[in-house]
């Protein structure tokens, strides 16, 4: 497998055009200004990212919209300056790229820090609706204080950027892998410093502007008709009230618009497939059956319906998430043995194919190895965060003893090698599904009270070093194609990691004390039911035995879900190897899972905003590959940023002033007279 980017003695010269350019050392990327932009930029991103992991579950790449805003902030802090009468150096692309990598750090430490799933996870409520009326003291950790978790974030991330350090050389200089995504990131931060790209990066700036405004007066607006259960634009029947009660509905929600112009076509019609099968098919079955399979009327016991919206998720989630892995190593085995045969070295081989490399690569290769970490250091990095983590952890989680986590912390560089190398290759790491295991491999491991909770830890520990990593390895791709310094960027990276450990637990915070009240993170009421929290915890409960108490037929029809994801990928494999056109309608398994638990609504939404970007590719392509993403970047960013005033009103118990509900025609003038005769009558002073 070539994970080369194609031949550079016939790509036009970038590095030539900043030739004149002096290039800035250490702390001329790592400057004050690029770390005060970082700040502002992590906390908003860190709003946004939480709030849609919170909500569907699931969140994609809001890279572009950090690249694009992290120049629009340096340009217009450093005009600020100016105007004040401040001398200040130009800007450069090292100094873009220190930003993309710092808040790009924070919001993976966000996303990988389990406030959506191994946190909610651990709490009396998850575990409570998966059945358990009184569960055992150990098994659960509610209010967990904050400073707390900020120091656990603090010490499961830094481990996550020292695995990488030592990987960086061999990913980006040896092997040459291609990182499609810090790639593309690298070519943008270019275009954006040449003469050639000021215009394009203003039409892109104004463009996220004005969608952002729109996207958050639209929010602003939605928010004062959702007083009470079931009200506001977000509970809109548009596919009428039979369908809205399997939650098939359309929410208006301009975040998963723009997710959904983000995603490729084939992932948002994997999703509403999914959708179709799981609320319109499925379970609309399974309710025939109650009182014959299952017996209990709780929507979130493992006894009951939730039994099988739960591991039937898992099972596809987990069945695809191996099959790919094993996929994954075997491919790799194999590149990784042809490079062994050519000399035991990637850029050996590659010099083997290109005698003479172009001045770019030079340029690139010179610039990276002069400013390496050295391996000593690196691994000495490794060890001693490791250390600290094995220390922390146990004193922070009684239920994880520190064998436990110097266990993981033993195999974990050899795993975040596989799951770099493969996001190297395909642009998709693997982290969850590892972490997954974990939770089931360490609950089996202790069986005992404590055990699950356990369990979870541990998923927090895996997925941190491994996400965490193959990111930070994949933005050291942009530095290197930028002439920025890794040990800038580790730095960068260092920094995004602090930033993230106190900024994150704080909004989590600001979520929970804006909920309603008497309503809790979790549940299905709020406003953040956190879908895979009950998925992530369930697993644990199977590990230490509890599958003996599901409901009838549901191992059968897991079973017969594992058979059909191991055929739709093997279906999949074998087209793409043969060259048959079905296998870009093969969707994948992962995707069309997510829906089973996490409900169909967020579906529809992202379906109509690829309706969108395919009805404005047909009218004009240009324009749809150009600003398309910003366009996508402005909707996710103005919904998300109401996070923070919308939470400052919860706080202060400012509720909306409106509801506004649909009911079957006929019943409304009933149900408002019994509204109005309920209503407590003003007292008069």
């Amino acid at each position: 497998m070539d994970a080369t980017i194609g031949d550079p003695t016939v790509a036009s010269s970038v590095e030539r055009v900043f030739e004149s350019q002096l290039l800035p050392g250490i702390w001329g990327q790592v400057t004050f200004r690029s770390m005060a932009i970082s700040v502002v930029l992590g906390t908003v991103f860190g709003f946004v990212g939480l709030r849609i992991m919170m909500k569907a579950g699931i969140i994609q790449a809001l890279n572009l919209p950090i690249n694009v805003l992290s120049f629009f902030f340096l340009k217009w802090f450093i005009n600020l300056l100016r105007a004040f009468g401040f001398t200040t150096l130009p800007f450069s692309r090292q100094e873009n790229v220190l930003i993309l990598t710092t808040v790009t750090t924070c919001l993976n430490v966000a996303i990988s820090g389990g406030f959506a799933n191994y946190v909610v996870g651990m709490t009396s409520l998850v575990a409570k609706s998966l059945g358990v009326e009184n569960p055992d003291p150990r098994d659960v950790v509610d209010n967990f204080p904050t400073g707390r978790w900020m120091l656990f974030l603090f010490v499961i991330s830094m481990v996550g950027i020292m695995t990488s350090v030592p990987l960086n050389k061999v990913m980006i200089v040896d092997y040459r892998l291609l990182f499609p995504t810090g790639t593309v990131q690298a070519h943008l931060i270019n275009s954006f410093h040449t003469p050639q790209g000021a215009h394009v990066a203003k039409l892109q700036v104004s463009t996220i502007f004005r969608f952002f405004l729109g996207s958050f007066s639209w929010t602003v607006f939605s928010w004062l008709y959702s007083a009470g259960d079931n009200c506001g634009f977000a509970n809109f029947p548009m596919f009428g009230l039979e369908l809205y009660k399997h939650r098939f509905k359309f929410d208006f929600s301009p975040t998963f618009l723009g997710v959904g112009m983000i995603c490729p076509h084939v992932i948002n019609l994997a999703l509403l497939f999914g959708g179709i099968v799981s609320w319109g098919l499925v379970y609309p079955f399974l309710e025939t059956k109650h009182g014959e399979w299952y017996h209990t009327e709780s929507p979130s016991s493992l006894q009951g319906m939730n039994g099988y919206k739960v591991f039937i998720c898992i099972t596809i989630i987990i069945t695809d998430g191996l099959f790919n892995f094993l996929t994954i190593i075997i491919t790799s085995y194999i590149d990784l043995k042809h490079k062994q045969e050519e000399n035991d070295s990637g850029l050996s081989s590659y010099m083997k194919r290109h005698p003479s490399l172009n001045y770019d690569e030079c340029k690139r290769v010179e610039v990276f190895l002069q400013n390496k970490i050295p391996l000593t250091i690196s691994v000495g990095g490794y060890i001693a965060s490791a250390t600290i983590s094995i220390i922390v952890i146990p004193w922070l989680f009684d239920q994880i003893k520190f064998y436990h986590v110097a266990t993981l912390y033993i195999i974990t560089p050899v795993i975040a090698f596989a799951n770099t190398y493969a996001n190297g290759l395909t642009d998709w790491s693997v982290g969850y599904t590892y972490g997954k295991f974990t939770i089931f491999v360490v609950a089996a491991w202790i069986v005992k009270a404590g055990a699950v909770v356990a369990g979870l830890v541990a998923c927090g520990i895996m997925i941190a070093a491994l996400h965490i990593s193959s990111q930070a390895t994949q933005d050291i791709k942009t530095g290197y194609m930028t002439l920025t310094s890794e040990r800038a960027m580790v730095i960068g990276q260092t920094v995004g990691v602090i930033i993230g450990s106190i900024v994150n637990p704080c909004i989590f915070l600001a979520f929970q004390k804006g909920e309603k009240p008497n309503v809790s993170i979790g549940s299905p009421e709020s406003h953040f039911p956190c879908p895979f929290a009950g998925l992530f915890r369930a697993i644990g409960v199977i590990g230490t035995g509890g599958v003996k108490e599901l409901p009838d037929y549901c191992l059968a029809m897991c079973f017969a879900s594992f058979c059909i994801t191991i055929a739709t990928n093997v279906l999949s494999l074998v087209s793409q190897r043969k060259g048959w056109r079905i296998h870009k309608y093969l969707p994948n398994m992962t995707v069309v899972a997510l829906p089973f638990f996490a409900g169909p609504d967020f579906t529809i939404d992202m379906c109509l905003g690829s309706a969108v970007l395919f009805i404005w590719t047909r009218m004009n392509s240009r324009s749809a590959d150009l600003l398309s993403s910003a366009v996508a970047a402005g909707l996710i960013c103005g919904e998300g940023l109401f996070a923070l005033p919308s939470a400052v009103l919860g706080i202060f118990s400012v509720q909306p002033p409106m509801c506004m509900k649909f009911f079957p025609s006929g019943k409304e003038v009933d149900v408002v007279d019994s509204f109005l005769n309920n209503l407590e009558t003003p007292t008069r002073t």
